[in-house]
């Protein structure tokens, strides 16, 4: 049973294998090595609750819908982050000197379930 779940410990660890993320690192000291690699699990512990957050969220009688209409029950947080890739802040410079935040449209419904699911809403955004 240990054996037969290692596969979803490998696919977490599968982006950190990638050579677009490793190549262009270069690192001369040993202590800086592990640091790096403290960061990259800090950074794999943070995405794996998001995910889980969004997952506990997500019911099967309410999924998500990803690209292509494609119905999303337990989406993967990369799949997660697609749904946010177009929401643009916009910013507008008042007469008075103060800068305004804004969407540059509204957020969908399911932009606006994660969000809840994650105990946000869209004002950090703005």
């Amino acid at each position: 049973k240990l054996y037969k779940g290692q596969i979803s410990v490998e696919m977490n660890f599968a982006f950190l294998k990638d050579p677009f993320f490793t190549d262009e690192i270069y690192v001369k000291k040993p202590e800086r090595v592990a640091v790096l690699g403290y960061l990259f699990l800090l950074a794999l512990a943070i995405y794996r609750v998001f995910q889980r957050r969004v997952r506990q969220f997500i019911t099967p009688e309410h999924p998500l819908k990803g690209p292509g209409g494609r119905k999303l029950t337990r989406p993967t947080g990369q799949a997660i982050f697609q749904l946010f890739q177009y929401v643009n802040v916009v910013l507008f410079k008042l007469p008075d000197g103060r800068i305004q935040r804004s969407l540059d449209r509204s957020l969908t419904p399911d932009q606006r379930r994660i969000l809840q699911g994650l105990g946000l809403d869209e004002s950090i955004y703005v």
